[in-house]
């Protein structure tokens, strides 16, 4: 009677465990009739089996369990139909074969097949974030490039070579959670970046990145990190110039400038900021002729236009000032009549840059109320 019992309680073990098993046989035979001809139907009643194989205690920890999920969801993101539909398909894959990696089984021997998936993986989910960020949805775009993270790494551990460059998916998935306004992910993302990359774009971005959430010491640590690997790189160096001048550390500034000059002696925005410089300087004759040196380089610098105008109108105005405190007597009024003549003078000086930049943008309201100011000053005073 007792190895009766016995038996019997083998046999019920073996029968729960078998049932529990045939989950995992339920989604292989989902892909199996799928592979040969089946629809969409198919694979769909299969899902409940892996999602109770990933839950039950007997199979949750099983290799098997985690190969066919990821298989199984790969081949879900493939069916035009069920891919609509299940949005989380391929995340889904990834997460299973990350999982799959994670148990380490040394008895498992289909890491051939998983590196198969993950790389047919890798392209799908590339090319959606493309389409989603066409789409402009930023959030999901941002979500397909940043799963490539997981994908190459599951490929890296394995000894193999990822077809997808990670530094370009990090890079598309920070600027689509920029423009989807996740800010937090944005950070994370870049951070990511530039550790997989560290190109000298990735330290430019993630100081971008880092100024926009207002930590300016970091993203000023970053650029000088970013200048120490590459020098002579023009966007680090136009961050760097950024921060002098932002701090009015002007004589700082151009030491930069004339850096990114000797890399690019013909950068129109270099010049304007070194024309920009030499003016909070106070040192006209160098505010003039690098004014005039962008304008040469980028004949549209419509704001070296307005500069040189603004220069010439500002010492009008001081003059008027000085015009408008004069009393009644002969003297003040043969000065008053000088300062009139200085006035005129200057705007004459300012007017065709006032004109060049009105013919680049004729809807710049500022440059079109001062030749309106002027031209009236010129008419009444012929």
């Amino acid at each position: 009677m007792k190895k009766i019992a016995l038996a019997a309680i083998l046999l019920t073990a073996m029968s729960i465990t078998y049932a529990q098993e045939g989950n995992n046989i339920c989604v292989w035979n989902a892909m199996s009739t799928y592979t040969e001809g089946g629809g969409p139907d198919d694979l769909e009643r299969a899902i409940k089996c892996t999602d109770e194989a990933i839950a039950n205690e007997s199979t949750m920890n099983k290799s098997k369990t985690w190969f066919y999920r990821g298989k199984f969801y790969r081949t879900v993101f493939q069916d035009t139909v069920l891919k609509k539909k299940y949005g989380n398909a391929p995340f889904e894959a990834v997460k299973a074969f990350k999982k799959l990696l994670d148990l380490a089984d040394p008895k498992f021997k289909e890491w051939e097949e998983v590196n198969s998936n993950l790389l047919i993986l890798g392209t799908l989910m590339f090319n959606e974030g493309v389409e989603q960020y066409q789409k402009r949805n930023y959030a999901q775009a941002y979500q397909y490039f940043y799963a490539i993270k997981d994908i190459n790494g599951v490929i890296l551990a394995k000894g193999k070579t990822p077809t997808i460059d990670l530094g370009a998916a990090l890079k598309n998935a920070a600027i689509s959670a920029e423009n989807a306004g996740d800010k937090e992910g944005a950070m994370k993302v870049y951070k990511d970046w530039l550790t997989a990359d560290s190109s000298a774009l990735a330290f430019q971005k993630y100081a971008v990145a880092l100024k926009k959430s207002g930590d300016t010491i970091e993203a000023a640590k970053v650029v000088d990190k970013g200048l120490g690997k590459y020098p002579k790189d023009a966007n680090l160096l136009v961050e760097k110039i950024n921060f002098f001048l932002s701090a009015g550390k002007y004589i700082d500034a151009l030491v930069f400038v004339n850096a990114l000059l000797e890399v690019d002696g013909k950068n129109d925005g270099a010049l304007f900021i070194k024309a920009l410089a030499y003016d909070k300087l106070g040192k006209e004759d160098s505010v003039i002729y690098y004014y005039n040196k962008a304008i040469e380089v980028n004949p549209k610098s419509i704001n070296s236009y307005i500069n040189l105008a603004a220069i010439y109108v500002n010492k009008a105005k001081e003059v008027n000032i000085e015009m408008n405190k004069l009393g009644n007597t002969s003297a003040d009024i043969k000065k008053y009549d000088e300062m009139k003549g200085k006035i005129k003078a200057l705007y004459v000086q300012a007017k065709p840059y006032l004109e060049k930049a009105k013919e680049i943008d004729p809807n710049e309201a500022q440059v079109t109320r001062t030749l309106t100011q002027i031209n009236a000053f010129m008419d009444s005073n012929k």
